[in-house]
């Protein structure tokens, strides 16, 4: 009898271990996730939380535009980046904390990402180049030329000549776009200023001036709608 006591005593015991360590996974980061999900939309969430996004990532399902966008692990050990999902209206879709370890997230959404697509966002993040302000009649394959031209030339100088640089394509859809109407009839279209920016932050703006989106994929964005 104490042998069966004992033995359901340590499955008890086992068992509250195993809840108590599934809490403890979630733990950090867990307010982090919950922060992402507190926002009323995807603008309000890239625009709150610009430096821990690594992807965001267009993709198309039952004839749908989605939006995925991509973060850093929000749990202990985790097995994938945390994912929301927005829709055409930019509102809240779908989510998941830990993508790896979500089965019901991965059927839903097979992976369209690849790790080292955030090593191309952290480079966009650090390449530190002048502001800029992008005017019509510039359109969006002027822009790509001037960033294909730009992340070369403030790439980090430790990074070999031949590697410097990220590669900007768009899509014939979005390359007639233009930007937002000058303010002085004579300001180029173009102009840098004394200030600085980063390669991210400009490609963010442009993108939300003309209402295009952006995917990143290794060493290479891609601009459409």
């Amino acid at each position: 009898m104490r042998r069966l006591i004992k033995a359901i005593l340590v499955l008890f015991l086992a068992m509250g271990a195993a809840v108590a360590a599934s809490l403890l996974l979630d733990i950090p980061g867990g307010k982090r996730f919950k922060r992402y999900c507190s926002y009323p939309d995807m603008k309000a969430l890239m625009d709150a939380e610009k430096d821990d996004i690594t992807a965001t990532v267009d993709y198309e399902r039952d004839g749908t535009n989605y939006t995925l966008v991509v973060f850093k692990p929000c749990r202990f050990l985790a097995s994938g980046p945390a994912v929301l999902v927005y829709n055409p209206d930019g509102r809240l879709f779908d989510k998941s904390g830990d993508e790896g370890d979500d089965g019901r997230f991965q059927r839903a959404w097979p992976r369209p990402w690849r790790r080292r697509h955030a090593e191309t966002v952290r480079r966009l993040k650090a390449i530190v180049m002048p502001e800029l302000f992008f005017y019509a009649p510039a359109t969006m394959k002027d822009f790509v030329e001037f960033m294909n031209q730009a992340t070369k030339d403030f790439d980090d100088p430790g990074v070999p000549l031949e590697k410097r640089g990220i590669k900007f394509v768009c899509k014939d859809s979005v390359a007639a776009k233009t930007g937002p109407e000058k303010p002085k009839p004579d300001a180029p279209l173009i102009p840098c200023r004394v200030g600085a920016t980063t390669a991210w932050d400009a490609l963010t703006n442009v993108c939300n001036s003309v209402g295009c989106k952006f995917v990143v994929s290794q060493g290479k964005v891609e601009l459409g709608e």
